[in-house]
């Protein structure tokens, strides 16, 4: 490593640290979703979340936590697997909240239906899921949201076909 490397570390280091404070928030959460665009197959999805949040930046109300989430891809007459893990960052201004979650998923199965009859390949079993929520608090442990996701396989595969849903999200913070 050379100077300059280690300097804009240790300032980076220093800033987070004094700007953050340690957070310790758990989150379970359930997310059920549907496709936002029209689709040949019926697709569902349905998800159970944990986050742990452990950072906090300030008293600004925003804090990051990583999780994991396991839940099932149905589509059409087919059903999989869809485990996962990543980031969430979060705001929380009075009873409304607003997060970005960012995971890396594998699908069990990742090919539903019949060739030229209503089939949906998602090219691999590894896909990303990025998305935005928006949630009120309606008690100090419970929350309700939508969560528009996108999932698809960054062109990974020959096939990147993706997936953007609209979810309801119910969760409860301990």
């Amino acid at each position: 490593m050379n100077a300059n490397t280690l300097l804009l570390s240790g300032w980076l280091t220093s800033l987070i640290a004094s700007m953050g404070v340690m957070a310790n928030e758990d989150i379970v959460a359930l997310q059920m979703g549907k496709p936002a665009e029209d689709e040949k197959l019926d697709i569902y999805t349905v998800d159970v979340k944990f986050h742990h949040m452990f950072w906090r930046w300030g008293d600004s109300g925003c804090q990051f936590g990583w999780g994991a989430r396991g839940g099932m891809l149905k589509v059409g007459d087919d059903s999989t697997a869809r485990l996962g893990t990543g980031a969430r960052v979060e705001c929380l201004w009075g009873n409304w909240v607003v997060w970005l979650p960012a995971e890396v998923l594998w699908l069990a199965d990742h090919e539903f239906g019949h060739r030229g009859n209503g089939f949906k390949d998602y090219g691999g079993p590894f896909q990303f899921s990025t998305g935005i929520g928006l949630g009120y608090a309606i008690t100090s442990n419970w929350l309700i949201g939508y969560q528009y996701e996108h999932m698809s396989n960054a062109n990974m595969y020959e096939q990147n076909p993706g997936l953007d849903s609209h979810s309801i999200h119910i969760e409860y913070r301990f």
